[in-house]
């Protein structure tokens, strides 16, 4: 399946690797080399290899956070194996943390293991070598949509717009036993009301005007494999009915015709919709919200995958960029980047790092070349840029931001207080402050404070929203915020 695209296996000369298991792999399609632990570290930092599982021992490593480098800069191009010592399990445990994607005991190459590494390797650096899943966040969630996928059983996406449901949902067939058959995606926001049953189950010929020849359906395009239903709420209530009864009796009725076809179909939906409000509101339908939801997959935005941003925008450096001239991220845009909130989510970083394609001139995305969706936020975040060795290679996006944020207003933050007694919101800085972190802090722990009062009054989130005049998806989005400083969160005033 793979064969056009051979996979480098680079492994350094400490950590040989079983000749049996080697040739198993060879067949397999992959590329195998033998470097010394010096060879291996040129070769990766050139930066102009294609796919490749690197397996490396945990002592040639010269500090663990290089697991961390790694996967960050190289995400989408390296799956990497760890060779540890079976008894150092604490050093095994961090390693993982750090993002290592498989361990290996010492003396432990057993066949199975490594064509089970194999595989993942394949999915993983091929076929989704758009995928980025580097934060610890983004890690659970892809074991998580591999356990899902080999189950079976119908899921739904639930996440913000642009978040990455599509790409959660692919997965999902890839994981799963059909992972052969087709894929078919269907934006149901974007079916027309007219014509939305035809597209769906198909029609006969001479059902309505124009129909010269009968027509399958998405249900049936997707025979043996994974029909995926995008924004799933956005249908009518009619057809929500049909829908039941397609995925209830596994067969669908096609426009036109009195004979039904029977289909094998997995169904994966997804939605930035609240559908239990939906449900309460009356337009989605109880039986079908269950029925679609036997697993339900919380997908974060992006500003909750922060070790993900920097590894996404390389890649789109990468996609959208000539392929005559190398592009990097400077420590200023690498800074901006990890400071914007990202209402957009992914979709919106690709935008972002497009333009700034656009306007660079000598393969450096520099900070001024980063335009951002909310000129608001882009503006305050602008103001005080990170400084130059504020930027740790080393370090998350997590501690990068926070030390940023640290380094530039530590003294007038309102949120300092925090670390003593996590509910106290201090005053907002002087008026006239010079430092404009300060003011935004201000700004945020007025926010938080009215917030807060509002969800000691109201009984249900949904209420204290409304009061708030946003709505419950901001609601909540600025309650995550909240909890990432730190803030406890009160509860909702009892009936």
């Amino acid at each position: 399946m793979y064969q056009e695209h051979p996979i480098d296996l680079i492994w350094d000369e400490s950590s040989p690797i079983d000749a049996n298991v080697m040739g198993i792999l060879t067949r397999a399609g992959f590329s195998p080399r033998s470097m010394g632990a010096a060879a291996v570290a040129q070769y990766v930092e050139s930066n102009g290899f294609g796919p490749c599982v690197l397996c490396m021992h945990r002592r040639e490593l010269p500090d663990i956070q290089m697991i961390r480098t790694l996967k960050q800069h190289y995400g989408a191009k390296i799956y990497l194996v760890l060779r540890v010592d079976p008894s150092d399990l604490e050093s095994t445990v961090e390693a993982i943390k750090c993002g290592v994607d498989d361990v290996i005991a010492d003396g432990s190459d057993q066949q199975a293991k490594w064509e089970k590494i194999a595989g993942l390797a394949k999915l993983r650096l091929l076929k989704n070598d758009s995928y980025v899943f580097v934060d610890e966040t983004s890690q659970h969630l892809l074991a998580l949509v591999e356990r899902v996928g080999a189950a079976e059983v119908t899921a739904l996406m639930y996440g913000p717009t642009g978040s990455g449901k599509e790409v959660l949902a692919r997965l999902t067939h890839d994981f799963s036993p059909r992972r052969d058959g087709p894929f078919v995606p269907v934006n149901c926001a974007a079916l027309p009301e007219a014509l939305a049953e035809s597209l769906l189950f198909g029609h006969a010929k001479g059902a309505f005007t124009g129909a010269t020849r009968s027509t399958e359906g998405f249900f049936t395009q997707a025979q043996g494999g994974t029909l995926f239903l995008d924004e799933i709420g956005e249908l009518t209530l009619p057809l929500q009915a049909k829908l039941l009864r397609a995925i209830q009796e596994k067969e669908v009725l096609p426009v036109g015709s009195s004979e039904t076809q029977r289909v094998d179909v997995r169904i994966v939906a997804a939605t930035n919709r609240d559908l239990r409000a939906g449900i309460r509101a009356g337009y989605f339908r109880e039986d079908l919200y269950f029925r679609v939801s036997t697993f339900r997959i919380n997908v974060p935005g992006l500003s909750a995958r922060l070790d993900d941003i920097l590894p996404l925008a390389n890649y789109f450096l990468v996609k959208h960029g000539r392929e005559d001239r190398v592009l990097q991220l400077s420590p200023e845009a690498a800074a901006k980047l990890l400071a914007y909130t990202w209402p957009g989510n992914v979709r919106e970083l690709e935008n972002v790092v497009q333009r700034a394609i656009v306007l660079s001139n000598d393969g450096v995305i520099a900070g001024n070349h980063l335009v951002f969706d909310e000129p608001a936020d882009h503006e305050l975040y602008a103001r005080e840029p990170m400084p130059m060795d504020n930027v740790h290679a080393f370090e998350p996006a997590s501690v990068q931001r926070e030390r940023w944020r640290d380094a530039q207003g530590a003294a007038t933050n309102p949120f300092t207080a925090h670390l003593g007694a996590p509910t106290a919101f201090e005053e907002p800085a002087e008026e006239g402050s010079d430092n404009s972190s300060g003011l935004q802090g201000a700004m945020d722990a007025n926010e938080f404070r009215i917030i807060v009062d509002t969800i000691k009054n109201t009984r249900t989130r949904q209420e204290a929203a409304d009061m708030l005049g946003i709505s419950q998806r901001t609601l909540r989005y600025k309650i995550a915020r909240m909890r990432e400083r730190g803030i406890q969160i009160p509860k909702r005033r009892s009936a």
